[in-house]
This record gives structure tokens, C-alpha cells and sequence, in this order.
């Protein structure tokens, strides 16, 4: 590996200075990935990662599946001969000082875990693509739906959020911000729950939430982790809770697919 690690450095040591828009970018991170996809031009984006093509999590994985899947590894981005590499200024940092010893030009930005902080993404990695305008028009009309569909008064509604393995999203996460502009209370936030923990069926039956948010195309194939979804306990909160089905990929991260969450919730909002 150490040899191969080497050829691919002297490779890079012989490619022109990089321009002053990229043409060859790289992404390994699903939500950048995603946001790389909406602003690259064509064939500007070489590299994006292997999450990317899974239809389960991914939203674009129709574009995804046209650009080459990279795993977060030195080599394999290496071999992409990139010009701009994008990551996560929280982690990788081992990768990214051989990146760097290798000449290869990377951009940090930090996690989005709000739609202002992916607006705020969205304009930063658009500049570094050499395509502020798309960026610029993508977050405007980003801040411009989000203010159309924020509900305005005070919540009217509490809702429980069930994941596999009993887990849920509480305070401070991206799914508590959208139950929240949606005008509705987060069961696992009010019971002091962090970003992302756990709530037992017990729980939910006693929170006697409204509205009860999962996948249910998680259940397609029911195993340990996801048989929750039809759990005969739930039978008590029916005809009192209502069911609202998100499919998990439009909150994984934050940005435009979000809009759809917020548009389910509001539907099904008393």
C-alpha cells in the first residue's frame, strides 16, 4: 500500500498547477455529496461517495450513479486525480495531511445541521466550484420555501419520530428543527432527549403523541431492528395517532430534500 501510495504522489507531482476553478472534485461525505451533485457542472464532479449511489439514503442517486463512487481512503481518492477535494473539517485528518503532502487542494467546511447552516453550505461550496450564482439562487429559494412553509403560531400537535432499534431524534437535531417549523412538539425533545438516542414503545404510549413519523419502507423486509413499525402496542394509539410516513433519505442531511419532510408533516398537521 505504501508503494502504491507513492506512485500515486509522484503521478500528482506531475500534474499542471491547479486552475483557479476545479475541474476535477471529489466528495466522500453523502450530505457534500449531495450538495456537489445540485452545483457541479457536468463532469465536473469525479468522485463522490459510495453512499451516494444507495437509493435507501441517497436523494440524487439517479446523478450519483453517472460520477465514479470513492471510499474516504488516500489511494482511492488519489487515483481520481483530483484538484479540489471536499470533506468534513470534523474528521478524516489523517487522510486529509496526505492529501495535503501529495498537493492536493482541500476544502473543510463544517456540518449543516439546520436548513440556515445548509444554506449557508450550500453558498461557500458553490464559490469554491466556481459557481456562486447557482449557489446563490439555490439558497434563496432554500430561505424562500422555508419561510413559506414555517408554521407561525404556537405548536399544535406533539409527534413521536420511531427509527430502527428504537431510536428516535431529539433536541438539537435536524429532525427536531423541521417538526418545529412544521408547528409541531418533538415527544423525545420534551422528555429530554438528545439529538439522537432512544425512546422505548412504553414511552411513546404514555407521551400519547398526534402524529407517529417513521419509514415505512423500512418494514418492507421486517427484521429485530424495524418490526417496531407494526408492533402491536402501537394499536393502542390508533384512532387517536396519526401515521406519517418519511422516508428516511429526505432528513439525513440537510438541504433542499428537507422541504419534503416539511411538507408531509404539515399535511398531516390537525
Amino acid at each position: 500500500m505504501q508503494r502504491l501510495l507513492l506512485v500515486l504522489t509522484l503521478m500528482f507531482a506531475g500534474l499542471p498547477a491547479v486552475a483557479q476553478t476545479p475541474q476535477r472534485v471529489v466528495t466522500v461525505n453523502l450530505c457534500l455529496d449531495q450538495i456537489a451533485l445540485r452545483l457541479a457542472a457536468p463532469g465536473q464532479l469525479v468522485g463522490v461517495s459510495y453512499l451516494a449511489h444507495d437509493p435507501r439514503i441517497s436523494v440524487l442517486v439517479d446523478r450519483a450513479r453517472e460520477v465514479m463512487p470513492v471510499r474516504a481512503t488516500v489511494e482511492s481518492i488519489l487515483a481520481l486525480r483530483p484538484d479540489l477535494v471536499i470533506m468534513d473539517a470534523a474528521s478524516h485528518a489523517n487522510i486529509k495531511r496526505l492529501l495535503r503532502g501529495a498537493g492536493v487542494p482541500i476544502l473543510e467546511v463544517p456540518w449543516a445541521a439546520s436548513l440556515e447552516e445548509a444554506e449557508a453550505l450550500i453558498t461557500r461550496i458553490a464559490v469554491a466550484l466556481g459557481h456562486e450564482n447557482e449557489g446563490r439562487v439555490l439558497a434563496e429559494k432554500m430561505r424562500a420555501e422555508r419561510l413559506a412553509l414555517t408554521w407561525t403560531k404556537p405548536p399544535i400537535a406533539t409527534a413521536a419520530v420511531l427509527q430502527p432499534n428504537s431510536g428516535t431524534t431529539g433536541k438539537g437535531s435536524l429532525m427536531d428543527e423541521l417538526l418545529g417549523l412544521a408547528g409541531l412538539r418533538n415527544l423525545a425533545a420534551e422528555i429530554g432527549l438528545p439529538a439522537y438516542g432512544r425512546m422505548s414503545l412504553e414511552t411513546v404510549l404514555a407521551g400519547q403523541p398526534d402524529l407517529l413519523v417513521f419509514d415505512t419502507g423500512a418494514n418492507i423486509n421486517p427484521t429485530r431492528a424495524t418490526e417496531f413499525v407494526d408492533h402491536h402496542a402501537l394499536k393502542a394509539l390508533e384512532g387517536r395517532a396519526k401515521v406519517v410516513t418519511v422516508p428516511f433519505k429526505y432528513a439525513v442531511c440537510a438541504g433542499p430534500e428537507n422541504f419534503e419532510v416539511l411538507r408531509r408533516l404539515a399535511g398531516a398537521r390537525p
